[in-house]
């Protein structure tokens, strides 16, 4: 795809980037790695490691609701009945392993903000994609890169909150940070939504909301197809070094009163212990094993099949 025919810039959309949630539209809803043909090769082709499947309550805000599953035996066009009949939401990474022409998507997209935003500069660069059933709720929660997200079919209501308390609680961002909380662990108070911004996002809109901010998301009455891409640059590897560091003085050593600054020295002594941390062997993610207890099945209720939990290693 040309550079620079990705997304519909305007001066608003130059000026806010980064500073406030900015919906621009882009063209790749029409692209054909989006096509049911493509994605259906595509779940044919991923690896157990490259996915996550999961069902939830769609009723209300339940975060408890939520499970794990499996996609077995299926191929991929009978994956795709399953979300269309069902109640489910998998979220595919590193879909460039089974179609490379994904990664030159993720490498436009880049180069075409990196030529608009003077002096931006990523790295760790990724592209995932969602595909999900009529009403999947994606529930209150905040990411740690910068990220964006690409709707390509159907629609959903995206409520994106402030970055900051009570939306943002700072321990629990830490938490998050260390890989001891899930990004859905944060709290929610439907009064929040008083201060949230509302987007009814349609195919071929993307939006870009600052750093950390706190979204949930409702599916309308359709299947969606939609993908996200995720980047860190120098100030939001800054931001994740301190909030690493600072969620280790305070989970481990009971200190609260913390300095969020990015600059100085200050900095450069969190950004020290946080590798030291690393680098003692003591650091270890709790989330990385599942519990899977259904697998997808478009001739089951709702595409879900309880089978005996058992526990994935991921």
């Amino acid at each position: 795809m040309t550079l620079a025919t990705i997304l519909d810039w305007t001066d608003r959309n130059l000026a806010d980037f980064g500073k406030s949630p900015v919906r621009m539209t882009h063209s790749l809803h029409t692209h054909p790695l989006f096509s049911d043909a493509s994605l259906a090769r595509l779940l044919q082709g991923i690896e157990r490691s490259d996915y996550y499947v999961n069902t939830m309550d769609v009723s209300a805000h339940n975060v408890r609701s939520r499970r794990e599953g499996e996609i077995r035996d299926l191929p991929g066009d009978k994956v795709l009945e399953a979300v269309k009949s069902g109640q489910i939401w998998i979220l595919v990474l590193k879909p460039d392993r089974v179609e490379p022409g994904y990664k030159a998507i993720l490498r436009d997209i880049y180069d075409e903000i990196a030529s608009k935003q003077p002096g931006f500069k990523s790295s760790f660069e990724k592209l995932s994609i969602l595909i999900s059933s009529p009403g999947i709720q994606v529930y209150y929660h905040c990411d740690i890169p910068g990220q964006s997200l690409w709707q390509v079919r159907g629609n959903k209501k995206v409520y994106v909150y402030p970055n900051n308390a009570p939306y943002l609680e700072q321990a629990a961002l830490e938490k998050i940070v260390l890989g001891e909380a899930h990004e859905i662990s944060l709290r929610y108070d439907p009064k929040f939504d008083d201060a949230a911004t509302v987007f009814d996002l349609q195919p071929g809109e993307m939006l870009h909301w600052p750093l950390n901010c706190p979204h949930r998301i409702i599916n309308g009455d359709n299947v969606n197809i939609s993908f996200t891409t995720e980047h860190f640059t120098t100030p939001i590897r800054r931001t994740y070094h301190v909030n690493f560091a600072n969620g280790l003085l305070r989970h481990r050593l009971g200190m609260n009163k913390l300095s969020t600054t990015t600059t100085g020295p200050a900095y450069w002594s969190k950004f020290g212990l946080g590798l030291a941390y690393k680098a003692s062997g003591l650091h270890k993610k709790r989330l990385n094993t599942l519990k899977v207890d259904f697998q997808v099945d478009p001739a089951a209720p709702k595409s879900v099949r309880t089978i005996p939990g058992y526990e994935y290693k991921r």
